[in-house]
């Protein structure tokens, strides 16, 4: 399959051309270590999912377990049932 421009969804490096983000991605995994949280923003398809994903596949490489979790779909929800509490 020939390489394309990907302009929604996941950026998939043999499908998509894909911009080499290693200093950025570094600079996450940096505040990871040292605890500090971070967030991210930028316009839509800027490659905010994509820079999370592959900054997540660096830090299983250390040993870390990564979650992604995308709230989008629960926008209408009551705060309550999206959190668990403690028995």
């Amino acid at each position: 399959m020939e390489r394309c421009f990907n302009t929604s969804g996941p950026n998939i490096l043999k499908e998509h051309y894909t911009l080499d983000r290693k200093e950025l991605i570094q600079k996450g995994v940096d505040l990871v270590h040292k605890s500090w949280y971070f967030t991210t923003w930028a316009p839509r398809q800027t490659g905010k999912s994509t820079y999370f994903r592959f900054l997540a596949k660096e830090l299983e490489r250390e040993g870390y377990k990564a979650v992604h979790i995308n709230f989008e779909n629960y926008k209408n929800e009551k705060l309550d049932s999206l959190l668990v509490y403690p028995i």
